[in-house]
């Protein structure tokens, strides 16, 4: 008896603690708040979590933030930042234009075939009008890119009608917030929304971003769809735990499962790392970050890391740096944010 009660209890304490690990594996969703977890209960290093905090705030970093399995282990802000504080992100923006787009293709609005000349008649030269929206959102347009584009208050107008083309669409890759231009009137006129209004509608509201947490700049009465976003760490992280869950957020399925898979991995060959608007580690971009990896990256590192298999979200922002030429790598952050997942 005195083994068969030993054997009981063994066995129960077995699979209590199997009860603990499958609990701390399931998301916690953040309704309406966020939760907060000791870095152990969610099986994160304490001290690896200090080493991403001390890089951080080396670095000139203005927030920081770790969640796993949906629930904050690491929260850090500097100087005057509070966790209400909105910044710049620069070109994370365009992964949340990415997944406007998305929702136009799945409301049948627009197809990644979709040529820009079949909605946007006065697209101009040729060929300009045969570029797809495929090829806008994998940065293959072909159109000019003039780095002065921000400084023109015409920007959305040139870049449709006047700017021309140096490759045939589809032929070369080129980081280019030229061709990117083109998104907003194309969803604009595809969909009667601007980006701005239905992410707000489609994605924002379903997932508790608030009004308060962001605002997006505009040219032209349009979106920037490359650069525009200011918006705290918590609502990024709310948009990254969408993309980190296949686009499904408790029982509902906001963004299509298909595009969160297709946007976040290769999205032509002339550059594997980029897909839609998102930036993804199957070339191993990013060293000692599993293959898995994707990220939305923004100027002076504004920048938002998930790791599915680890079920990692790493947000770093600074907004405007005071120290524009600062010099860092932003896959040592990364490393040690993974590093820090037992």
């Amino acid at each position: 008896m005195h083994r068969h009660s030993l054997f009981v209890r063994l066995f129960a304490g077995l699979l209590l603690l199997a009860a603990v690990r499958a609990s701390a594996a399931e998301t916690a969703w953040p309704v309406p708040d966020w939760q907060t977890a000791s870095p152990d209960s969610q099986q994160m290093s304490s001290d690896g979590l200090t080493k991403v905090r001390d890089w951080l705030e080396q670095h000139g970093s203005k927030t920081g933030l770790v969640v796993r399995h949906g629930q904050i282990v690491g929260e850090w802000y500097f100087g005057d930042a509070t966790a209400k504080s909105k910044y710049i992100v620069y070109s994370t923006t365009k992964s949340f234009a990415s997944t406007a787009a998305a929702m136009a293709i799945y409301d049948g609005k627009l197809t990644l075939d979709t040529k820009v000349g079949s909605v946007l008649a006065e697209a101009a030269p040729s060929p300009k009008g045969d570029v797809t929206l495929r090829q806008v959102i994998s940065m293959t347009t072909g159109v000019h890119n003039d780095t002065k584009i921000h400084m023109d208050p015409e920007r959305f107008t040139h870049a449709l009608t006047t700017e021309p083309m140096d490759f045939p669409p589809g032929t070369k890759w080129d980081y280019n917030n030229t061709g990117l231009s083109l998104l907003s009137p194309l969803i604009r006129k595809a969909t009667g929304r601007d980006i701005d209004q239905w992410l707000a509608e489609r994605v924002f509201a379903p997932i508790g971003i608030q009004a308060e947490d962001w605002s997006w700049e505009r040219a032209e009465d349009y979106p920037l769809p490359y650069s525009g976003l200011h918006i705290n760490a918590r609502a990024l992280a709310r948009f990254g735990l969408l993309f980190l869950n296949d686009g499904k957020w408790q029982d509902r399925q906001v963004v299509p499962a298909e595009w969160v898979k297709e946007a976040t991995g290769p999205s032509q060959d002339l550059n594997k790392s980029y897909g839609y608007l998102w930036w993804n580690n199957t070339t191993g971009k990013w060293k000692g970050v599993p293959a898995d990896a994707y990220a939305a990256l923004g100027r002076f590192d504004n920048d938002m890391l998930i790791v599915p298999s680890l079920d990692l979200i790493v947000i770093r922002q600074i907004g405007d740096d005071p120290e524009p030429k600062r010099k860092l790598q932003i896959g040592e952050l990364f490393a040690l944010a993974v590093e820090a997942a037992k």
